[in-house]
């Protein structure tokens, strides 16, 4: 493979779509976004995201737990029938216990966000990192689920 190509293919803009009910809280992720290479999809509608995604794919969805019409665990799995491999970013302000959910995705890894956010400056390493595929992500600290999914919980 051509040296340039493969530099570029590591460059391409990530395909983002973030999902919130909280049109405060994604104004906050429009900003915390806005300085990384993504194409980004904002919405308050979980249906919304499903039809977006399905017309221009994903890498990264980033999603609330508790939402209206679905949940981000719904989400997901509707999410992977359409494109089975991205990176997932759940957020939440409301106590799960990860480790008894069955989730029934196929995926390695899922990173929680907890809310409420204390540092913008760590979400935006945080979300440094995931946009750069930095595989130490998914050795930090975890828990697996029912599903043998590693958890991730950050509080960040």
């Amino acid at each position: 493979m051509d040296s340039n190509l493969a530099e570029e293919q590591g460059r391409a803009r990530k395909r983002v779509v973030v999902v919130d009910d909280n049109e405060l809280l994604l104004k906050a992720w429009r900003r915390l976004l806005e300085k990384q290479e993504c194409d980004a999809f904002y919405t308050t509608d979980p249906r919304q995201a499903l039809d977006h995604l399905s017309k221009n794919g994903i890498d990264i969805l980033i999603s609330d737990v508790v939402m209206p019409y679905m949940d981000g665990f719904e989400l997901i799995q509707k999410a992977q029938g359409i494109s089975p491999s991205f990176r997932i970013i759940l957020t939440t302000a409301y106590e799960c216990d990860f480790a008894r959910i069955t989730l029934h995705v196929d995926t390695p890894d899922i990173h929680v966000l907890l809310k409420p956010y204390n540092d913008l400056k760590e979400i935006r390493k945080f979300l440094d990192r995931v946009f750069r595929d930095d595989e130490s992500l998914d050795t930090e600290d975890s828990f697996k689920n029912p599903d043998d999914i590693r958890i991730h919980l950050w509080n960040l």
